[in-house]
């Protein structure tokens, strides 16, 4: 005959055994110690963050920060490329090193950082310019990485430190079949992780979605706007978004003007923020405002206005 009580003993028994199960799988709290000892390292990396090259920009983002990943975006043609070069050359001259995935401007991408480092036009740079090599900045091409997990893998097993990784640009890994959702989540969620393991600056150049006809022309994109999924906003720990001004925004026209923007719309530093930069005819030398004030400064010229800072700018590069 059964025994009502050794029968509820065993229940007790296995209901807490299943119970001790479940807690197996679920991680502990940290306590205040752990999670300060954490951010303790976290300050210490921004402290040691290299410099954008912007110090307008560094006071928002702090620089390139190990373990940081940084969605770099535009609408098309704006300048994505422009500014990731200028990014890698500016890091290179504190004596730091780049890795450069050039998977869409490939073999080309040493046109833009030469015309950078040489202050030259396309139409003018020599053999030699493009050849000029500080040992400072290292390029894979498409030929070379295949596949999303080739570059993971390259980056995990390398020996050497970087001090920011340019993927340009993160879409030329996706299949573009119906699952192109989850395979770009994916690869964000992955690079994002493979930032904060390397103790490393990764910075990914997206592209924005196509905009629609009731669109005007000088919209301003926010990160809601990125092609694809949110992984961008969610996983990246800082989104920036160049934008450039029109010549003729009034007529709808798509011929952009000399003057634009680096519009930080997330960041884990601190509030968001715009730096207005300055872009060159037919050069990849992008100058911001204060750069090029002081450039006037030191040469003698004075901003006397608006209209005539664009006619001061090139005196004041040379």
């Amino acid at each position: 005959m059964a025994n009502p009580i050794i029968d509820q003993a065993a229940k007790r028994v296995e209901a807490n055994m299943k119970q001790n199960q479940k807690k197996k799988g679920l991680p502990k709290p940290r306590t205040i110690t752990e999670v300060s000892a954490e951010r303790i390292r976290e300050r210490t990396q921004e402290a040691l963050a290299p410099s954008t090259g912007y110090p307008e920009l560094d006071k928002i983002i702090r620089g390139f920060i190990p373990g940081h990943l940084y969605t770099l975006t535009g609408d098309t043609n704006v300048g994505k490329t422009t500014l990731a070069c200028n990014f890698a050359v500016r890091i290179a001259r504190q004596n730091n090193k780049v890795l450069y995935f050039a998977l869409e401007p490939e073999n080309t991408v040493v046109d833009y950082l030469a015309s950078v480092k040489q202050n030259k036009r396309f139409d003018e740079l020599t053999h030699d310019d493009i050849q000029d090599d500080s040992g400072h900045i290292f390029i894979y091409g498409k030929e070379e990485v295949k596949t999303l997990d080739d570059m993971v893998n390259i980056i995990d097993v390398s020996d050497e430190t970087y001090d920011l990784i340019i993927i340009d640009h993160v879409g030329y890994f996706l299949s573009g079949g119906k699952n192109w959702l989850q395979e770009q989540s994916n690869a964000v969620k992955k690079l994002a992780g493979l930032a904060k393991r390397k103790k490393v600056a990764i910075m990914i150049i997206a592209h924005l979605r196509k905009k629609s006809s009731s669109q005007k022309k000088d919209y301003m994109p926010t990160s809601d706007d990125i092609a694809g999924s949110g992984a961008f906003k969610q996983d990246s720990t800082e989104v920036v978004i160049v934008t450039r001004d029109l010549l003729d925004a009034e007529n709808s026209t798509m011929e952009y003007g000399s003057t634009g923007y680096i519009n930080v719309m997330k960041t884990k530093c601190g509030p968001n923020g715009r730096v207005r930069i300055n872009f060159q005819e037919m050069k990849a030398n992008i100058f911001s405002d204060g750069e090029l004030q002081h450039r006037m400064n030191m040469s003698g010229s004075f901003n006397r206005g608006d209209n005539e800072w664009q006619d001061n700018v090139k005196d004041a590069l040379f």
